[in-house]
């Protein structure tokens, strides 16, 4: 039980930083929008667009890594198998 305790706390950090890296590894808030200039193409004036998408920041990478320390102290309370006492 302590093994899989461990086990689950180092795949929940690994897939958090995964995710935090995979979606552009911002070390600011959460941005579920992001900005890009387009230019029109009769006027040749430049205008900002809003586009919808998704770039987790730091505040998941750290929820995420508290969620697996507190994983991995959990399997420092797990108690270890006894065996069962000898009856004579």
């Amino acid at each position: 039980m302590k093994t899989t305790v461990r086990i689950a706390a180092l795949v929940t950090l690994i897939a958090v930083l995964s995710l935090w890296i995979s979606t552009g590894a911002h070390r600011g808030w959460t941005q579920t929008s992001k900005v890009v200039v387009q230019r029109d193409e009769i006027t040749g004036i430049d205008f900002p667009v809003r586009q919808k998408t998704f770039v987790a920041g730091v505040e998941i990478l750290l929820a995420g890594a508290g969620v697996s320390a507190a994983l991995f102290g959990t399997g420092f309370l797990v108690n270890r198998r006894t065996a069962a006492p000898v009856r004579a």
